[in-house]
């Protein structure tokens, strides 16, 4: 290592947790990538392993922490970043292989349900929905996944029936792939237990299949059908039994050639008869029907009889078009009868004007043959184009194909009535023959659908009984109504036929619907309050775009809008296209206006990541910290745009700033370092000062104003080391004030000591040995030394003169005087007296003392006029209260 970066660690190294946290984010050194793992295990700050956790995203190390490290905040960051790795959200996340193979080793339930919700991968959230448990979020993928094959899988391990429902309801509109299979498996469940109207549904179904395929279709179905029928068979209602029986019946019946043969043959002979019936029905029509009359007659009873045999002998109904056809005959037979009887009572007229008229009409017959030849080409060509539709219902006829023969047989009629004459004899064969299928196939039909008829009059008498949701009443009556306009399709019959199962039928219709009117009133007008609200979300929308409102505003619409778009089905479906329309109208303005919002807010903090960028070049430091905030004041108010592009910019931005931050740290921790040894030089001259203020000695003022002129070369702004200096000077100063106190008042208290002692030595409380001692271990006398050491020294007794006694008397009032304090009473006289003679003496010019000056003079008297008798004890009393109080109010 060498010596400069032995005295200049890497920032990683610092024992500043702040500077290491940026260190680890960010710099690239070797020696630090090394270093990261271990950091993010070892490192005592728990910000530091975060941000080295951050840094590395590696899956092993998260979730090694997110179990192990003693810090709950790591534990909590290194479960999310856990999460997000195993998830693939995260820009660093492993492969979906090994995703995979790394979500087989996890047992924690929340992790596994958060990667079947927000994988991207449909591989990995099938993956983990395999190991889900909860029911509720397995309905919830069915319903919400993207994935058709995810949504696939939930459904497939779904059970509840009633989550079924729910399932296929909610799902109608949005995914009718999962609802049909949501409804499949709901039924094939409902038929495992034997539900009734499921097997009844499914039954009917399977009846109409196989009609449908009676009348043309592939007979691999049939057998498709019969196997499904097969197990649902013991719980079918008797009634689609039966259907079923005859349907099943007639199938087999138009697959046995032997039985179609023998129907043939008598289909023919029915052809035969059919033929017959319209040249009598021609013949009867004709002019010279009455002149035949008694032929015609003969040839309508021998033909009634064959028809009558032809019933009795055959296995079809009889057809009832030629009943009516031969009732019409018989009607103008009679009618012919009548007026043969009317002619023949009749007078005989001239037959002159007939001839006339039978001439005139030969005449205008001879007009008309000029356009008979164009006639004849225009009859060619119909009679051509008739041959052919022949054929086609032969065709749809042989392979049971009623829909087609239905379709094709009015065109036949009329060709026929527009040709008006007789056909070539092999087409009028083939028409006839035809014809009399087509009655036959066209007469089993009816038969069978009205027997289908019937059976949905039935159901609709007792709809209003079943108590059903008046949803399934609507749903069930529609589809009783499209049924029979099926059945009148299949047969060709006129929509507005008004037959009497036709009224029983629309009038069942109408009794089944009539209880449910106040519901559907009832929901439309709740969805006219719907559409009103998604008109009014509209208005709102265009509102907040006439605004210009932010991207947060105008997404928030986009997201209510797109709700509304949802649930159109609340609408009237009548009104659902258009108010599509314009919401997906409204949705493709308002993502126009925030990808133009978002570019700006891209473009302008593209600009702040390049101001930033700049910003780290810059020399002046502090001017780019506030540079740099003020970008960052100004990144907040430019908006929010597109999440990912947020983030990624973001990153950039705070890259830059935090390059900023970094050089300001090393200068503050600089900065800090210089600060922090200016603090202790400037502990260590307070030290010294205080040092100064407890010695004894007063300080050298050399050695003060030392320390103060280097104190304050510091400027040091600290509070509490400035008032540590001001404290050890008000130390000094008290000390200093103390010392001259004492210098002020020491002599006079060194008097009153040596005088206590002497008092007590002449009132004879202590022997002048002992004095002697207590005086030796006293400072020296500065005030009156040879009198107090003469009245010590001598051995004299005690004088009662009364001069010296008023002596004392007049220095006691005057120090009482000097003090302000009152004199007794006996006293004011004499203190009045000494008053006056003060004055006089100030008013002769006699300077006037000081007030030590004049205790000290006071003293001296005092001390000169020797020892005081034992019963003026009094006066020392006031003496020592006197000196006291002038030594106090001195200071």
């Amino acid at each position: 290592m060498s010596l400069s970066r032995f005295f200049s660690k890497p920032r990683w190294q610092s024992k500043d947790e702040s500077i290491r946290r940026a260190a680890v984010a960010t710099e690239t050194d070797a020696e630090l990538l090394a270093a990261l793992p271990r950091l993010a295990r070892e490192d005592p700050d728990a910000g530091v392993r975060i941000a080295v956790l951050k840094r590395l995203a590696d899956p092993g190390l998260t979730q090694a922490l997110a179990h192990d490290d003693r810090d709950v905040g790591v534990r909590a960051v290194a479960k999310s970043l856990w999460n997000d790795l195993l998830t693939g959200t995260h820009p660093s996340a492993p492969t979906l292989v090994e995703r995979i193979r790394l979500l087989r080793a996890q047992d924690d339930t929340k992790l596994i349900e958060h990667i079947a919700t927000r994988a991207p991968e449909a591989e990995l959230r099938q993956a983990a929905l395999a190991r889900v448990t909860r029911p509720a979020l397995i309905v919830e993928r069915a319903t919400q996944d993207a994935d058709a094959g995810v949504r696939e899988a939930a459904l497939a391990r779904i059970d509840d029936e009633t989550q079924l429902v729910r399932i296929a309801e909610r799902a109608r509109k949005s995914d009718k792939k999962t609802s049909r299979l949501a409804s499949e498996r709901l039924d094939a469940l409902r038929l495992a237990r034997g539900d009734i109207s499921t097997v009844t549904a499914r039954a009917r179904l399977l009846c109409e299949q196989l009609e449908a395929i009676v009348r043309g279709g592939d007979d691999r179905e049939a057998i498709t059908i019969d196997a499904q029928w097969q197990p649902l068979q013991s719980h079918v209602p008797a009634d689609l039994t039966t259907r079923y029986k005859a349907a099943r019946s007639l199938y087999e019946f138009s697959r046995d050639p032997v039985r179609v043969a023998a129907t043939r043959e008598r289909v023919l002979e029915r052809g035969r008869l059919t033929t017959e019936l319209g040249q009598l029905e021609r013949d009867v029509a004709s002019p010279a029907a009455l002149a035949e009359r008694e032929s015609l007659v003969a040839r309508f009873d021998a033909l009634a009889d064959r028809f009558a045999l032809h019933a009795e002998s055959g296995e079809a109904q009889p057809n009832e078009i030629d009943s009516q056809r031969v009732r019409s005959i018989a009607t103008r037979l009679d009618q012919i009868a009548e007026h043969a009887e009317e002619i023949a009572s009749r007078p005989v007229i001239d037959t002159r004007a007939a001839d006339a008229a039978r001439e005139r009409r030969e005449a205008e017959r001879a007009a008309r043959d000029g356009d008979r030849s164009k006639r004849q080409e225009a009859i060619q060509a119909r009679i051509a184009e008739l041959a052919t539709l022949v054929e086609t219902v032969e065709k749809a006829i042989e392979s049971g194909s009623t829909a087609s023969a239905h379709a094709s047989w009015p065109s036949i009629l009329d060709h026929r009535k527009a040709i008006g004459e007789a056909l070539p004899a092999e087409l009028r064969s083939r028409v006839l023959d035809i014809e009399s299928r087509y009655a036959q196939l066209s007469d089993w039909q009816r038969w069978s659908d009205n027997h289908r008829r019937r059976q949905l009059c039935e159901e609709l008498e007792t709809l209003p009984a079943a108590q059903l949701h008046p949803d399934a009443v609507a749903t069930r009556v529609r589809e009783a109504q499209a049924e029979w306009t099926r059945l009148d399709a299949l047969e060709g019959r006129d929509a507005g036929a008004a037959d009497g199962l036709t009224r029983r039928f629309r009038s069942l219709c109408r009794q089944a619907i009539e209880p449910t009117r106040p519901y559907f009133d009832k929901r439309d007008e709740l969805r006219k309050g719907h559409a009103q609200r998604i008109a009014d979300l509209v208005t709102r929308a265009e509102l907040a775009l006439a605004e210009g409102q932010d991207a947060n505003a105008l997404a928030a619409q986009r997201r209510d809008i797109a709700a509304a778009l949802r649930d159109l089905d609340q609408v009237d479906p009548r009104q659902r296209k258009s108010l599509a329309e314009h919401l997906k109208k409204t949705i493709g303005t308002l993502d126009a206006r925030v990808t133009e919002v978002h570019a700006a807010v891209e473009a302008a903090k593209s600009a702040l990541i390049a101001q930033a960028i700049a910003l780290v070049e810059q020399t002046d430091v502090r001017s780019s910290i506030a540079s740099a905030r003020d970008l960052q004041k100004r990144w907040q108010a430019s908006g929010n745009g597109k999440r990912s592009r947020d983030e990624a910019q973001w990153r950039a931005f705070r890259k830059a700033v935090d390059g900023v931050f970094a050089r300001a740290d090393d200068e503050r921790a600089a900065r800090t370092s210089r600060d922090r040894e200016l603090l202790e030089q400037a502990a260590a001259l307070c030290a010294e000062l205080e040092e100064l203020a407890r010695a004894e000695a007063p300080p050298a003022r050399t050695d003060v104003s030392r320390i103060d002129s280097a104190y304050m070369a510091l400027g040091v702004t600290d509070t509490a080391l400035r008032q540590r200096h001001q404290d050890a000077h008000a130390v000094l100063r008290d000390r200093q004030t103390q010392r001259q106190r004492n210098e002020r008042r020491g002599r006079f208290d060194d008097w009153l000591a040596h005088h206590r002692v002497l008092r007590r030595v002449e009132l004879g409380k202590i022997d002048r040995d002992s004095a002697r001692a207590e005086v030796a271990a006293l400072a020296s006398l500065r005030i009156a030394a040879e009198p107090m050491q003469a009245r010590l020294k001598s051995d004299a007794a005690l004088r009662e003169t009364a001069g010296e006694t008023e002596a004392h008397r007049d220095c006691v009032i005057e120090l009482e005087q000097l003090a302000g304090i009152e004199s007794p009473a006996e006293d004011r006289q004499r203190r009045l007296d000494l008053q006056v003679a003060q004055l006089s003496a100030r008013m002769r010019g006699d300077n006037a003392m000081a007030p030590l000056e004049r205790l000290e003079q006071l003293l001296v008297r005092w001390s000169e006029a020797g020892a005081l008798p034992a019963s003026s004890e009094q006066l020392d009393v006031r003496l020592e209260r006197a000196v006291e109080r002038i030594l106090g109010d001195l200071g």
